[in-house]
């Protein structure tokens, strides 16, 4: 059976697969080792399988917040009907009750030190019927008055949208949550599921525009070095070029590797969060404050709670703004986190690589180890001089008569070598080291 094998030479628009020789029907010395037993993948099935993996997570994503509106709206919107209409029906007939009884106390003759103390029983009572129907979260005050009855109902299909989607975002606002037992049942077991695959939904779409963003970037710089190279040319030799081709090649992927300025960075992550700002001030009504201060609370997943859209005609809208957001935030970390991680591996390296370095004492090569420790040595051994000749401070001493000492050998490196060279400089006695 034929194997793939990733040894193949890169050939640009070649795609095939390599078949062993042992494998192969017919002489051996009609084939060629790198054969092609396939025909090339057109461009755009290449580009459509890159692509489809994404939008296919995305797709996924809408589907899951979509049924899940729909499952939360059937469960909570029927409670949800019966309760304000048990509730409205309880304090319309205590009402009812307490006017008719009053005005009957009243008409029989009775005191009215009697008909004031019924009055403020009543009114209790109401008092404690209203708080006890405010806490179902079905009713307000507006269901309370006339016609409060034809007063939409809090869950609807775009609501339970709207929930959904914060719920698997993890901001949760709050101003809309499950009452019923199933519904949040239904709300645990969703969300264990959901919020992994929103999150891995958003960073997939955050990563995807840091992509980009650092492209742009990569083109704004060669664009601005061509321009300033045409404006201000200065000839390069052809030493100085291979002298900084050769700096270049000590850090890998220096080419790849793009530092995006921070201050860009945040003003992208300001700027979504300004306009943002504008456009919920212009539709809700609210100031601009509390636009910049309702995005920048959703797009942290703070979500307090306290400024929500209300407006649900926009509620679409919205949900758009808040993805978007997300993924841009998401991206803002990335960029950030990139250069740090990137600046932090190559001085974690740099580190690593520093006991390889040599330096130059008096025309002989020492590795920065060997070099401590004969400074070391040395500090025992003539740090003790007069305070006129040699300054003494706390830490490692280095003499001036340094560069005399010719026994420091090149390839001495926490090796027997070493400890040859400090023998000899203890003891006085030459010995060289072969290298």
């Amino acid at each position: 059976m034929p194997f793939v094998t990733s040894h193949l030479p890169y050939a640009p628009g070649r795609v095939g697969m390599f078949v062993h020789p042992k494998h192969r029907r017919g002489p051996a010395h009609d084939h060629n080792e790198n054969d092609i037993t396939q025909r090339p993948m057109a461009t755009w099935k290449s580009y459509a399988r890159i692509i489809l993996a994404h939008v296919s997570l995305i797709v996924l994503s809408v589907v899951y917040v979509g049924f899940g509106a729909f499952l939360f709206y059937q469960l909570e919107q029927p409670n949800e009907v019966e309760v304000r209409a048990r509730n409205i029906e309880r304090f319309h007939v205590h009402k009812r009750q307490m006017i008719e009884h009053l005005w009957e106390m009243r008409s029989s003759g009775i005191g009215q030190h009697v008909v004031e103390d019924m009055a403020v029983k009543y009114v209790d009572n109401v008092t404690r019927i209203l708080f006890e129907a405010f806490d179902t979260h079905c009713i307000a005050a507006k269901h309370l008055r006339p016609g409060g009855e034809n007063e939409d109902y809090n869950w609807t299909y775009m609501t339970a949208l709207f929930f959904t989607t914060t719920l698997l975002t993890t901001i949760g606002y709050g101003n809309l949550t499950p009452v019923t037992g199933r519904g949040k049942f239904l709300c645990i077991l969703y969300a264990l599921f959901g919020v992994p695959l929103i999150l891995i939904t958003v960073a997939d779409i955050g990563k995807f525009l840091s992509e980009n963003i650092v492209q742009l970037y990569k083109w704004y710089t060669k664009l601005r070095e061509q321009l300033t190279r045409k404006s201000d040319y200065t000839p390069i030799s052809q030493k100085d070029e291979e002298k900084r081709k050769g700096h270049q090649m000590d850090i890998p992927d220096l080419d790849s590797y793009v530092s995006i300025p921070i201050f860009l960075i945040v003003t992208i992550l300001l700027g979504y969060i300004t306009l943002g700002a504008v456009i919920l001030a212009m539709w809700e009504g609210w100031d601009f404050f509390s636009g910049f201060y309702f995005s920048f609370i959703t797009m942290t997943t703070v979500g307090f709670g306290d400024i929500v859209p209300v407006k649900r005609e926009y509620y679409i809208l919205d949900l758009c703004y808040i993805i978007i957001g997300l993924s841009i935030t998401t991206m803002c970390i990335d960029l950030v986190g990139i250069q740090y991680i990137q600046k932090m591996h190559y001085f974690g390296r740099a580190i690593k690589d520093a006991r390889f370095a040599l330096v130059n004492v008096g025309g002989k090569m020492v590795h920065v180890p060997d070099l401590m420790r004969y400074a070391s040595v040395l500090q025992q051994k003539y740090g003790q001089k007069k305070v006129h000749d040699t300054i003494v401070v706390k830490g490692a001493y280095a003499p001036k008569d340094l560069s005399k000492i010719r026994f420091i050998d090149f390839g001495a490196l926490a090796s027997m070598e070493s400890w040859q060279s400090l023998w000899s400089i203890l003891t006085g006695r030459t010995q060289e080291v072969h290298v």
